[in-house]
């Protein structure tokens, strides 16, 4: 048990962050998986198991009914999809690439938050990962009340929300496995080296090259978004405005990724490495970096262009 209370108490510090601290908290939940699965990788199912238990039994008590059910069916199931990428005894896991481990788990992750959405909405009426509209029009009356025209342009964006949830649910649970699924193997190769027991390592990031099909995808969406009146066909307009978001961030990570190729051809130094995301950052460079993984794609860059030795 000398792993498995660390695990509760570091999972169940995360999770409070998270209730505590709205803005910085988030982090907490979003990672709040990761001991669970480092876990599962050092003592196997059982422990882990356990542990789960003891935190949702901690989480109905001193929390809420309704923050166990989140743990339940937001969180914990992406520690167990992680556990089962990293075991060696799954010989059918085992014949999986770094990519196929990753979607699994990132499949995982979409499916049992799907499921979660559902379970709030049928007991609650309520979407779980949506503020409540009321209290946020309030608040953007107060920040906005002296500036009535950004005040019309941000409760705009507001009702819009709830119709982009598949968009920005996809993106939402991309980055979560991303980061619990990184430092799952980044954590295990460290401090347990002699430990076979992790997920595939992924590439390195100024490698990543994604599909030639997501491209199709945005350029379709173009196509139907030009040649159909999406004013009058409300579903329609939904579903392209969804797919034009997934891709957008699809294509903004492929073009990081190219943009951080360019600096290792060129040898950039640390702390230039450091200044050049901290203007990437700026979003006036998004649209550009999303054309530059469309250009990606597109003429596969990376193959065309080489750097002197």
């Amino acid at each position: 048990m000398k792993r498995v209370i660390p695990c509760i108490v570091i999972t169940l510090a995360m999770i409070y962050a998270g209730i505590f601290l709205p803005v910085a908290g988030v982090l907490g939940l979003m990672l709040c998986p990761l001991p669970l699965a480092v876990l599962g990788c050092l003592e196997g199912q059982k422990k882990m198991s356990i542990a789960e238990l003891m935190i949702e039994g901690t989480l109905f008590i001193a929390v809420s009914p309704s923050m166990a059910v989140y743990f339940l069916l937001g969180s914990a199931p992406l520690a167990g999809f992680l556990f089962m990428m990293s075991r060696n005894e799954f010989k059918e896991i085992r014949k999986f690439s770094p990519a196929e481990s990753f979607l699994m788990c990132l499949g995982g992750s979409i499916v049992f938050k799907i499921i979660l959405i559902a379970a709030f909405w049928i007991f609650t009426g309520k979407n779980v990962f949506m503020p409540d509209i009321q209290q946020a029009n309030l608040m953007l009356f107060q920040l906005y009340k002296n500036q009535p025209d950004l005040y019309e342009t941000a409760r705009s964006v507001l009702a819009t929300l709830p119709y982009l949830m598949p968009a920005m649910l996809v993106i939402y649970a991309s980055f979560e496995t991303f980061i619990n699924y990184s430092l799952c193997n980044r954590f295990m190769r460290k401090f347990f080296p002699t430990s076979k027991n992790y997920p595939p390592e992924l590439p390195e990031f100024k490698l990543w090259k994604f599909p030639v099909s997501i491209l199709f995808a945005s350029i379709f969406a173009l196509i139907v978004g030009y040649f159909f009146d999406t004013d009058t066909w409300f579903q329609g307009a939904i579903f392209i405005m969804n797919l034009q978001i997934a891709i957008s961030a699809l294509m903004f990570v492929q073009g990081l990724s190219v943009a951080f190729w360019i600096m290792d051809g060129f040898k950039f130094r640390r702390g230039t490495k450091i200044f050049v995301c901290f203007i990437l950052g700026i979003p006036f460079f998004w649209p550009w970096l999303i054309v530059i993984g469309m250009c990606e794609l597109a003429l596969n860059l990376k193959n065309r262009i080489k750097f002197k030795a």
